[in-house]
């Protein structure tokens, strides 16, 4: 059975869990390897898009919507009118040089950054931090921020890349996580399957969720943390069917089998 036999027998035919149950280690690893390496790349196209997008988008509006500032020699100046505030969602964001506005013009917040002359005063869920400038071993400005937004497309390329190898190890583990809830199906169908065809088992089980679960990320992740459940849901679906339809046949065969033998 090629690979592509192997993944459309997967999806709708339950009736081939028992031969795919007995496909060699090597290949049915090499099955989960491509179908994860599919999967991931067109996750890999859709996230570099979007972060080229985003990068675009911050660029522009660092450009026209960001007066010149500078931090050096523990000093900030801003060139902005003052006080320059943001206010999004409960979180509060001021720039004032002048002095005018104090630490105490954060009391009321529960999230806010106040950044004056010498200092910045940040409120995390109420608690208060200060961070002198003068103890800041860097100098940045608005040029420097320009220069380095366009990097960070290749900052999360060389992640993504690096991460695909922890994303399929996790993956491996889920299948693990699988193969053992196989064993609960093999108990309760009355099977003899060796650990490595409940491996496969579970490979071959997790096709469709993989494929569904790549789809739902495609169109933005509606359903949110529910996809979880909806994953495993589906690929516990899948191995008990496989185990059943293993079973169903092998009963049929042996059936089969006596009445040759009856006179």
């Amino acid at each position: 059975m090629n690979l592509l036999q192997q993944f459309t027998n997967s999806i709708w035919n339950f009736d081939s869990y028992k031969s795919l149950s007995k496909t060699k280690g090597s290949k049915s690893f090499l099955y989960i390897l491509l179908l994860f390496m599919i999967v991931y790349l067109v996750f890999f196209i859709n996230t570099s898009f979007k972060t080229n997008d985003l990068v675009t988008s911050l660029e522009t509006a660092m450009q026209e919507d960001v007066p010149d500032f500078r931090l050096a020699n523990g000093k900030f100046s801003f060139d902005g009118a003052m006080p320059y505030k943001i206010d999004d969602n409960g979180f509060l964001f001021i720039i004032d040089t002048t002095g005018e506005t104090q630490q105490e013009d954060l009391n009321t917040v529960f999230n806010g950054v106040l950044i004056t002359e010498k200092e910045m005063i940040s409120v995390s869920s109420g608690k208060t931090e200060i961070t002198p400038f003068e103890l800041l071993p860097f100098e940045i400005s608005k040029d420097q921020v320009l220069k380095f937004i366009p990097s960070i497309k290749v900052i999360v390329l060389v992640f993504l890349a690096i991460w695909s190898i922890f994303a399929f190890g996790a993956k491996l583990f889920g299948i693990l996580m699988l193969a053992l809830i196989t064993m609960i199906a093999n108990a309760m169908f009355n099977k003899k399957l060796t650990f490595g065809n409940q491996w496969n088992i579970a490979i071959y089980a997790s096709t469709l969720p993989i494929l569904i679960t790549c789809i739902h990320s495609l169109f933005g992740s509606p359903l949110g943390g529910f996809m979880f459940f909806v994953y495993w849901i589906l690929a516990i679906t899948y191995v008990f069917l496989g185990v059943y339809h293993i079973s169903k046949n092998d009963d049929s065969l042996g059936t089969a089998e006596v009445l040759e033998i009856q006179p």
